[in-house]
């Protein structure tokens, strides 16, 4: 049994308070070039900063603008979007004069992807291998897109997710998640849109590790999990006894 319990990071990164505050312009790991944004909802744009900073995010016609707090957090949400699969760029910017530039900037659906080892197997390697290659050897480029974020084992919400490549186009499909991009695809027939994929998936897992902690602990009939993250917690009277 698991003394430790894995989160995912993307769910729970805000909620951490760290001691020490960022001290240069950064955004959150899904926010990188070739990113697909949600259509038709408010779009939270978060990041970091030295606190005190004002932050303006430019895009689609939008200016929004955040002062980032003392943990150095800070973050905007822009007013919806209509589904676009025309590349746009995408601006940071901060009063110290910091700026990051971003391109390839498409609107259309997000879905999150996660799982253990039947959501890891890639594409290139499974029954969606002719899927993948008509992907990446298609003319034109097919919006479909995905970014994977690491996961990490912690037994406290983290305040960074990371992603090693950040998103990645159709012409890299056959690196995708096999059953993400399956259901990717589906989509993008039905609703003819960018569709984007959010995968943080780890082999082995149950889906408690990517449930939130107090979730677990606010859940009458998860006891089990909640003595397995409670002994292995130093903090905890439980664990200081384990």
């Amino acid at each position: 049994m698991y003394k430790t319990i894995l989160y995912l990071l993307t769910s729970t990164f805000l909620a951490a308070n760290l001691s020490t505050a960022e001290t240069n312009l950064s955004l959150a790991a899904p926010f990188t070039n070739n990113m697909i944004l949600q259509r038709q909802a408010e779009v939270p744009v978060w990041g970091f900063d030295a606190p005190g900073s004002k932050v303006t995010v430019e895009f689609a016609g939008q200016t929004k603008t955040a002062v980032t707090d003392q943990s150095g957090d800070w973050m905007v949400k822009l007013s919806p979007l209509k589904a676009s699969a025309v590349e746009r760029n995408f601006k940071v910017k901060n009063n110290h004069g910091a700026s990051i530039d971003l391109s390839g900037v498409l609107v259309g659906e997000v879905w999150f992807s996660s799982g253990q080892s039947n959501m890891v197997w890639v594409a290139g390697k499974s029954m969606c291998r002719d899927l993948a290659r008509d992907l990446s050897t298609a003319e034109n480029d097919i919006p479909i897109r995905e970014i994977n974020i690491n996961t990490v084992s912690a037994l406290y919400p983290q305040k960074k997710a990371t992603s090693d490549e950040g998103w990645k186009k159709a012409k890299e499909a056959s690196g995708f998640s096999a059953l993400s991009l399956a259901f990717a695809h589906e989509l993008y027939k039905e609703l003819n849109v960018p569709i984007g994929i959010l995968l943080s998936a780890h082999s082995n897992t149950r889906i408690e590790a990517f449930t939130q902690r107090q979730a677990i602990e606010a859940h009458p009939k998860l006891k089990i999990d909640q003595d397995l993250i409670h002994d292995g917690d130093p903090l905890t009277g439980q664990g200081k006894k384990a």
